[in-house]
């Protein structure tokens, strides 16, 4: 297959890039400038079409042209996830090109309603719209926290109680909320790019649906104790409060918030509803796709800037 990567550039974009040619496909790219990637890469590709902005309608419609699928990994900036997607999806549309999958990456957002969480928002939107006007039925991947963010690996957003999240590797200290045992479901970004590359394999890939699928699913007391035997080092483990007590948190800090000014208090409500259960996964897509899932030891192995 000849498969068109939008946002190539990108941290779950590159790995996809290499799941691509590793497992015998053509990979076309699109992003802002292909001086972003390693030259060893960039050599590899079928081209690299350039994207001036989200809105560059020739840009997007020489990228599909001829492809027989779409990967978007464009990151969670509002304006890319409805706007940019939506329009990366009508170039689609034009070219006769059935396979789309969706920059989702994330928890499973089908079980709030628009509102709940500013952050996924985006995706609701997208998701409607596409219902309501097209006959592309996108794949959307259900795959929790990136372990790369869950442990503020560099160039990543960091998911430090600076940020309302939990894990301080600076101090190394974990706080948790609730039961201490509540699992957690994480990937990679390079696992990511293997099951999105997986969903475009399957017979019947144009029918698109949603995969939920993971790395591993553990408690953070858990991913403690393996990220301290790593490292060799001793990880905190702090009962910050029960689950009811975070929600109130969470909340006061949206009453005292703006959705333009979300990320002041959107940390809390990726815990809240994580602990909480609200997002907790249904059975897992990975045996059905054929990807294992790299563990958390591997994981650390393979990154030792973490």
């Amino acid at each position: 297959m000849l498969v068109l990567v939008a946002g190539a550039t990108g941290n779950i974009g590159q790995k996809i890039v290499d799941s691509l040619l590793r497992r015998g496909h053509q990979a076309r790219a699109l992003g802002r400038s292909p001086d972003k990637l390693p030259p060893s890469r960039k050599a590899q590709l079928e081209s690299f079409v350039t994207l001036g902005a989200h809105h560059d309608v020739p840009a997007l419609e020489a990228a599909c042209a001829g492809v027989d699928a779409v990967i978007c990994a464009y990151h969670g900036a509002v304006e890319l996830q409805i706007e940019g997607q939506l329009l990366l999806l009508r170039a689609t549309e034009r070219a006769g090109v059935r396979i789309f999958v969706s920059a989702t990456w994330n928890s499973d957002w089908r079980r709030q309603s628009l509102g709940d969480h500013e952050g996924y928002d985006p995706y609701h939107c997208f998701k409607r719209i596409v219902e309501l006007s097209s006959n592309i039925r996108p794949h959307y991947i259900i795959s929790g926290i990136l372990a790369e963010v869950l442990f503020s690996a560099p160039g990543r957003i960091e998911f430090s109680p600076a940020n309302h999240g939990i894990w301080d590797r600076g101090a190394k200290r974990v706080e948790i909320w609730g039961d201490p045992q509540r699992k957690w479901q994480w990937t990679s970004e390079a696992d990511s790019a293997e099951f999105a590359v997986a969903v475009t394999e399957r017979e019947g890939a144009a029918d698109g649906g949603f995969w939920t699928v993971c790395s591993g699913y553990d408690s953070l007391v858990e991913m403690a104790d393996v990220y301290g035997r790593a490292r060799g080092l001793e990880m905190k483990v702090e009962k910050m409060g029960e689950v009811e007590e975070l929600r109130e948190i969470a909340l006061a800090g949206r009453a005292k918030g703006h959705p333009t000014t979300m990320w002041d208090y959107l940390g809390y409500f990726y815990v809240l509803f994580i602990v909480d259960g609200t997002w907790a996964p249904g059975p897992f897509d990975n045996e059905k796709l054929g990807v294992k899932g790299t563990s958390l030891e591997e994981f650390l192995k393979q990154n030792p800037d973490i």
